[in-house]
């Protein structure tokens, strides 16, 4: 493994090496997921709380700040990648409980009947990705796998099992959002 300073650590990033990125990956991503995982109590979860982490790094590479230990920003980012998750279920789950209070037993069926339509097409959505594409979708979210036991398996990088993820969901939404 690369043993790099925390500034050579952030100008690596800043200029979106490669090396670098899957090097700070494989170091921190076990402590990450650690951390989330007290979190968020459920593996799959901790684990895209971390994926979540590291594609908001990547995307907003050049807004590191070299003045912070990356191993600092790294467990901050994560503990508040959780704690918004967290709130966001809790805000569905207030939602959900009142509009099942105020549900007509009609509205109950129509509801059952909209969510296996949309089952249903994101079933074909899913179909129509490229084969690895979908095939790194369906190990993420579906098997729960990381993205490094991603790459691992089909022996791609991780910042292509990261392209391959981000391409899947703009597709997905893309398709089910025309669909409503």
């Amino acid at each position: 493994m690369l043993q790099l300073s925390n500034d050579e650590i952030v100008k690596g990033i800043r200029s979106r090496n490669k090396v670098v990125f899957e090097a700070v990956f494989k170091q921190f991503a076990p402590s990450m997921y650690n951390i989330a995982f007290r979190y968020v109590k459920d593996e799959d979860d901790a684990n895209d709380m971390v994926q979540d982490v590291f594609l908001n790094l990547w995307k907003g590479a050049e807004n590191l700040d070299e003045r912070a230990p990356i191993n600092h920003y790294l467990a901050r980012a994560t503990v508040n990648t959780c704690l918004n998750r967290i709130k966001k279920e809790q805000r569905k789950e207030v939602y959900a409980k009142e509009q099942l209070l105020t549900a007509s037993p009609a509205e109950t069926s129509h509801s059952k009947l909209e969510h296996k339509e949309l089952e249903a097409q994101y079933r074909s959505a899913l179909d129509k990705l490229p084969e690895q594409c979908r095939r790194v979708f369906e190990m993420s979210r579906l098997k729960g796998l990381s993205p490094a036991e991603i790459a691992e398996q089909l022996n791609i990088s991780i910042n292509t099992v990261y392209a391959h993820l981000t391409t899947a969901l703009k597709k997905l939404r893309v398709v089910l959002i025309n669909k409503e």
